[in-house]
């Protein structure tokens, strides 16, 4: 290491992926690395340029972090290993941070100012609600094949019943009409006992090199074939993506699902700028929950797991309704529907598709309406 040299402990703090923050005792940013201002969503720049304003003025997009801070001066004890939500900022809802905050001292035990270690709590709360689901989808899958099975049988013999009671009302029209609505309906309930079954089989991935950019357009075309035309269609493609390695036939399937399901709710909402339908692919870091390293005595590390280095979004955003906060939650489970003819199990198979790949479905909700599901695919292995 080069002793004095000046930007050694910027270099440091560049790295970090956490967030630090420091403020002076008269409540001037001291300290603001690159971390802080990606989590904290402020102004993208050089975080020199803070430093000596106020924090106020500088975290004008989240309050909160400025209070704590200054109250720090004003003799708050330190807080270790707290949470706080952020302020939504732009169209992104308010992240999930876990903080410490301490105030610093100098030689005579003084306070010269308040400091803040952060760190973006957003990707292990996505995992662990994954897990979550995913462990209510394999008991709702266990209960849902036990009930098709015992279901299946009697509801095709109601059917073959009903179509000969149908045969011999053959100059009773009324009569005949009445029992051709229970066939129909009969077939309805065969054809969502079914799609249980299909539901709770496990995935056979058929995996295939294929560009992203064609597989959403695919799906783009697929699905106006059978939904409502919205009034603009925006593609937000990003110039270089790496090819996926996925199952073209069940991706295309989740990603047909989601289009029409956007389709459908824009469809009649009457938006004064129309329905708009955007769609997006993009290349990033995976941002997936840091794993556990084990060091070993002799002096060797290893993972405890893997994690993808990159990862590709599919983004699919409409300009409807939204989704109520109530009802968020509970859209991936199985045969939950608000659509009056629903199954209810889009969702539920988007999010069982995207599993299987080792991917993860994320749902955002815009204040003021509209939606955003987010397929995020890992891509470290197509590299290879």
């Amino acid at each position: 290491m080069a002793h004095g040299d000046p930007h050694f402990a910027a270099r440091i703090l560049g790295c970090l992926s956490s967030g630090i923050l420091g403020i002076d005792t008269a409540g001037n940013v001291a300290l603001l690395n690159e971390g802080a201002q990606r989590i904290l969503g402020l102004p993208q720049g050089s975080p020199d340029e803070a430093i000596g304003h106020d924090c106020r003025g500088v975290l004008a997009a989240q309050p909160t972090v400025a209070r704590l801070l200054l109250e720090v001066l004003d003799g708050r004890e330190a807080l270790s290993r707290a949470e706080l939500v952020l302020e939504p900022v732009g169209a992104s809802l308010g992240n999930t941070i876990g903080f410490t905050l301490t105030p610093l001292r100098d030689a005579a035990e003084q306070i010269c100012g308040a400091a803040m270690l952060f760190r973006d709590l957003t990707p292990f709360e996505r995992g662990e609600e994954q897990a979550r689901l995913r462990d209510r989808l394999a008991a709702l899958g266990q209960m849902a094949a036990g009930l098709a099975h015992e279901i299946r049988n009697p509801l095709a013999g109601m059917e073959l019943m009903a179509g000969l009671l149908q045969r011999r009302l053959a100059d009773r029209p009324e009569e005949r009409q009445l029992v051709a609505e229970l066939i129909g309906q009969l077939r309805q309930l065969a054809a969502t006992v079914t799609d249980s079954l299909e539901f709770v089989r496990p995935i056979s991935l058929e995996r295939k090199r294929i560009d992203p950019r064609a597989l959403l357009e695919t799906a783009l075309e697929q699905s106006l074939a059978r939904a409502p035309h919205p009034d603009a269609v925006e593609r937000r493609y990003a110039p270089e993506l790496p090819a996926l390695r996925v199952d073209a036939d069940l991706m295309g399937m989740a990603l047909t699902n989601l289009i029409v399901n956007a389709c459908e709710a824009m469809a009649g909402v009457g938006a004064p700028a129309g329905s708009r339908l955007v769609l997006a692919l993009c290349e990033r870091a995976a941002q997936r929950p840091a794993r556990a390293v084990r060091v070993e005595s002799a002096g060797g590390a290893r993972p405890e797991t893997t994690a993808p280095e990159r990862e590709v979004v599919i983004s699919v955003c409409d300009s409807g309704p939204g989704i109520p906060p109530p009802l968020r939650e509970k859209i991936f489970y199985p045969f939950f529907t608000t659509k009056p003819r629903g199954s209810g199990i889009g969702l539920a198979n988007v999010q069982k598709i995207v599993a299987a790949h080792g991917g993860s479905v994320a749902l955002e909700c815009r204040p003021g309406g509209g939606c955003t599901f987010r397929l995020h695919l890992p891509v470290d292995a197509e590299r290879e």
